[in-house]
């Protein structure tokens, strides 16, 4: 997709972030198989260095949906899977993000990690935000292997506060009336009460805060998408003074399609179920580190 962009805006971690976020999960055996299909994207889905340096073990995995207020790189928004754990040869084991999407391209060459979610349905009128800025996408890669790529995100009301709906499609096709991804978020229909939430509380639920990335291929847009050759171990810290349960709905449209196992993907993972609890949080902070090295 061609285009005029200045360059790339490189800027080393650490890093602290500002953001609204939406976490859900669910839990899967590693016995239950990995659907490389949606697990990867195309790019990373064809690099066995990628996707098999690690070995899935399974656990509680999320999808998170953020729209970031402040980072290093500018505002963005976000949308990240983490399948659950992964582990080294050495059987130290770590949460993992094996697919992420960005608005903005600087982020996607220097790189981010977080905590969360999003989904349930509401058809209100279309948002839809500035095409996607190449700056953002890249960030992500280069500090700390994070595979993101960029993706054109549209709205449904305004992803602050629910209900809302979001939709993901290909960034290099501007036409495209179909997204790879659908997902909507609404509020309870009862009162809940807020509370704190802290990413050093959801190792007690089984959830390292801590990330381990293998080495990435490379893109089809070099500049934005390089390719990295060591594997990085990072610790994220996030924390917010106020977060609520809220309703996740995973539908896609048209009923999902079926993948290439013969499996439905009608809502969007394989064998998941629609409705889910989720949390919302408000105001979240994320300070992200220099990542080590790890040998394998």
């Amino acid at each position: 997709m061609a285009d005029q962009q200045s360059p790339v805006k490189i800027v080393p971690p650490p890093w602290k972030c500002k953001y609204t976020a939406y976490i859900g999960s669910f839990y899967l055996s590693a016995s239950s198989g990995l659907p490389r299909d949606i697990a990867y994207d195309p790019n990373e889905a064809s690099s066995a260095a990628f996707t098999d340096t690690l070995k899935w073990k399974g656990g509680i995995c999320m999808i998170q949906l953020l729209r970031y207020s402040y980072t290093p790189v500018g505002v963005y928004d976000e949308m990240i899977l983490i399948p659950g754990n992964f582990a080294l040869p050495s059987g130290e084991s770590h949460t993992r993000i094996t697919r992420i999407y960005v608005s903005q391209r600087d982020t996607c060459y220097n790189g981010q990690f977080s905590l969360s979610l999003s989904l349930c349905v509401c058809k209100l009128y279309p948002i839809k935000l500035p095409a996607a800025d190449k700056h953002a996408s890249n960030q992500g890669r280069k500090n700390w292997n994070i595979p993101k790529h960029l993706a054109r995100f549209e709205y449904t009301n305004t992803i602050s506060s629910p209900p809302f709906s979001v939709s993901l499609f290909p960034y290099d096709d501007p036409s495209s009336k179909t997204p790879f991804f659908t997902a909507s978020v609404a509020p309870l229909r009862f009162w809940t009460p807020s509370f704190p939430f802290s990413s050093n509380f959801t190792k007690y639920l089984g959830l390292s805060n801590v990330l381990l990335q293998p080495p990435l291929p490379e893109g089809k847009d070099k500049e934005i998408e390089p390719g990295t050759e060591e594997c990085l171990k990072t610790e994220g810290d996030i924390f917010s003074k106020s977060a609520k349960i809220v309703w996740f709905d995973m539908k896609q449209p048209g009923g999902g399609k079926e993948g290439k196992d013969g499996k439905e993907r009608k809502n969007w993972w394989p064998g998941l179920s629609r409705w889910h609890l989720g949390i919302w949080l408000k105001e979240a902070e994320l300070n992200l580190g220099p990542p080590d090295v790890v040998k394998i």
